[in-house]
């Protein structure tokens, strides 16, 4: 079975969100210029929230305070690409952070507001975490 994956819904207040860091694929080709939520695989035996921190600190270069976590109904993980599952965490940017940026993985990271979230060609996968994420920031 392929390793789990971890990403973040980072919004610019975990208190009252407005806008989401949306990034665009680099690679591969298939995927290159459709969004995503940030994230990564977890490494053998490492935690999931460990992995968050790790893998957005390798992205994009900044550190998270990290929220409650965005579920399936029914379950924990996102059934995403390639059979893997994948746990969602909304999050916002830590006080002593840099600011996000793309990096190898990613062709742009833009702050998006959420109303506008649909506008986005998103990773077919992904589309339905995107909209529970919009839907739990629009409460």
């Amino acid at each position: 079975m392929p390793r789990p994956v971890v990403a973040a819904a980072i919004v610019d207040s975990l208190e009252h969100p407005t806008v989401l860091l949306a990034c665009s694929r680099a690679y591969p080709q298939e995927l290159r210029g459709q969004f995503e939520l940030p994230g990564g695989k977890i490494e053998e035996g490492e935690d999931a929230a460990a992995a968050l921190e790790r893998e957005i600190a390798e992205e994009l270069g900044a550190h998270l305070r990290v929220g409650e976590r965005v579920c399936p109904d029914g379950g924990l993980w996102w059934p995403v690409l390639g059979g893997r599952v994948m746990g969602v965490w909304l999050a916002e940017v830590a006080p002593s952070s840099p600011t996000p940026r793309a990096g190898t993985s990613h062709l742009e990271a833009c702050w998006v507001p959420i109303s506008e979230l649909g506008d986005l060609p998103w990773i077919v996968a992904d589309l339905p975490i995107v909209e529970a994420v919009a839907a739990r920031c629009s409460r």
